[in-house]
């Protein structure tokens, strides 16, 4: 006996070592099965969800608007006008005109560009909403199943204590611990309930923001797959130039400036051509001779008391902040892309870690600890000390799965791959 508690730090030791390698998750998350990637659930789930988020009904209606005024833009700015005049004096007069004004600057065609820019900027941006929702979906979805195996991993906490306690106080009764260890048993059994309420406060709380994604409760929630790639090398400009929130700001740059040119255009008159013909009858002794009359009119607004120059410097100056946008936005998203991907892959490597330690079952070990206490060779506090950690050491390693889930989908966000990664299940033009 003496030379085993000798050796019992060595045992302890070793034990730590194998229990840092365990391998992470639930008795009953192991045995449920891995969902392959762009499973039809899941896709099923983003399609149903992208098709009634009121935040992606809003940027469609954007973008039809949007389409009607590229629509109206394209029309003829001016549209002709009809001249009647009518008058009686010494002799009756009776004209009829028509006049039109001329685009002489063409101002619809800047019309239309600034149209079609802003068309474009709202289209976009509808992507980037679907983009950004899907993302939100799938981090999501990663908090909710990592608060699920959490919860779970609660659960057998609470009734591996509830074991220990019931232990503790048949060893009590027998003589072989004292007051203090019961105590100690007692009040771990206390925690790990309290801990159970909170873990099942933070699922129900992971569902709910699951629900206000995708407007609908649902029993069973889709798997997300274990297997995710490697992340190759990032080539960020060509990832950037296909981001849709990048490429709405090249579109607003492009509206500013095609704003510029119509403000320019506006400044110049347009001039305004009519003809008229018509009859005018002079009366003399109670006779009436009529004549006939034609004319041509022409008239050009003075731009004197406003030249329009405020308007054309403030176009300039909004084009300006638009391009300024532009590269802010730009080392943005950069920064986040290149950020995500770190974060993914320091994620993955962790969670590869993880796997590769080997597959443990959490009952062999809390039965090896139990063994050791119950025959006197550990204390209760190191028992506890023990059991916690290995405890703990699983639930630090859902979090891992958790924090690699929602790099993954800050990655696919950053890039703008969710929907290649998806197999173009978010394809919908507006």
């Amino acid at each position: 006996m003496y030379t085993l508690r000798m050796q019992w730090p060595v045992l302890v030791r070793l034990l730590s070592i194998l229990l840092s390698f365990a391998a992470v998750g639930t008795a009953t998350a192991q045995d449920e099965p891995t969902t392959l990637r762009t499973s039809p659930v899941l896709r099923q789930l983003l399609s149903e969800t992208l098709e009634r988020n009121p935040g992606v009904q809003a940027a469609r209606a954007a973008v039809e608007a949007a389409e009607a005024r590229a629509r109206g833009a394209g029309r003829p700015l001016y549209n002709p006008e009809l001249q009647l005049n009518a008058e009686q004096a010494e002799t009756r007069t009776g004209t009829l005109g028509l006049s039109q004004a001329i685009d002489w600057a063409d101002k619809r065609g800047a019309r239309t560009a600034v149209a079609d820019a802003e068309l474009d900027t709202v289209r976009t941006e509808y992507a980037a909403v679907r983009q950004q929702l899907a993302g939100e979906l799938l981090a999501a979805l990663g908090r909710y199943h990592t608060a699920a195996d959490i919860q779970r991993l609660a659960q057998q906490r609470q009734e591996l204590m509830r074991r220990f306690l019931d232990l503790a106080e048949q060893r009590r009764q027998a003589g072989d611990i004292n007051q203090v260890e019961l105590d100690l048993a007692s009040l771990a059994h206390t925690q790990a309930t309290l801990q159970l309420s909170q873990m099942a406060s933070d699922l129900a709380d992971a569902e709910q923001a699951l629900i206000a994604i995708t407007g609908n409760p649902r029993r069973n929630w889709p798997l997300l797959p274990g297997d995710l790639p490697v992340l190759q090398t990032v080539d960020a400009d060509t990832l950037l130039k296909n981001l849709p929130a990048l490429r709405a700001q090249q579109a607003r740059v492009a509206a500013a400036r095609s704003t510029v040119t119509l403000r320019s255009r506006e400044r110049r008159p347009d001039p305004t051509i009519g003809v008229r013909a018509g009859q005018e009858r002079a009366f003399r002794n109670g006779n009436g001779d009529a004549y006939g009359l034609t004319g041509l009119t022409f008239s050009i607004p003075l731009y004197v008391r406003n030249s329009f120059r405020a308007e054309v410097k403030a176009a300039y100056a909004e084009q300006t902040r638009a391009e300024q946008s532009l590269q802010d936005v730009y080392r943005r998203a950069r920064a986040q892309l290149l950020s995500a991907a770190e974060r993914y892959r320091l994620s993955r490597g962790a969670w590869l870690a993880w796997q590769a330690s080997g597959q443990a079952s959490l009952g062999s070990q809390v039965a090896l600890l139990e063994r050791i206490w119950r025959s006197g060779e550990m204390s209760t506090a190191d028992y506890l000390v023990q059991l916690n950690q290995t405890l703990d050491t699983r639930m630090n390693a859902l979090e891992v799965q958790g924090r690699l889930w929602g790099a993954w989908a800050d990655w696919l966000v950053a890039s703008g791959q969710v929907d290649a990664w998806l197999g173009g299940a978010m394809r919908a033009e507006p």
